[in-house]
């Protein structure tokens, strides 16, 4: 997942970096056809045609960076989303294997010590209200897991 992350972070770099250098080759074409309105001269017109072609490969780069970018994120999303239900899944088989022990730990205090059930019973009553999917979502609400996530970029 860091993996991805970092690659999610580079492409969306990437895809900056790509607009302002189309932004800077729509300018560069905007002051060479200004120039030649002033001053005809076949040498602007080979600089217009370069600009174009230069402004038209920045453009096509935007969009191969776009595309990139909404790869990754997309992958980014299938993978968090299977290593979140994975981790979940995990976590509920912890927190159950956890209160079934304890649950055999209070079991035999009470056959084993019958003149301390008074100590077992809080805890016998705390084992039962244990609901792994309601701390789950408290824990979320409190961390605000899930807030921000990446988009896919248009152009």
């Amino acid at each position: 997942m860091s993996d991805l992350r970092k690659q999610l972070a580079s492409r969306s770099a990437a895809v900056e970096k790509a607009r302002k250098a189309l932004a800077d080759r729509q300018k560069d074409l905007e002051l060479k056809t200004q120039h030649l309105e002033i001053k005809l001269s076949s040498k602007i017109e080979e600089d217009i045609k370069k600009a174009r072609r230069k402004s038209t490969q920045a453009g096509d780069d935007l969009m191969r960076c776009v595309d990139l970018y909404n790869q990754s994120q997309s992958k980014w999303f299938e993978e968090m989303v299977t290593s979140s239900l994975e981790l979940e899944r995990l976590e509920v088989e912890r927190v159950e294997m956890i209160r079934q022990h304890l649950c055999q730990y209070t079991t035999l205090r009470h056959e084993t010590d019958m003149f301390n059930q008074s100590t077992i019973e809080p805890v016998d009553k705390l084992l039962r209200s244990v609901d792994p999917a309601r701390d789950r979502e408290l824990w979320v609400r409190e961390h605000k897991t899930g807030e921000l996530r990446p988009v896919d970029m248009d152009i």
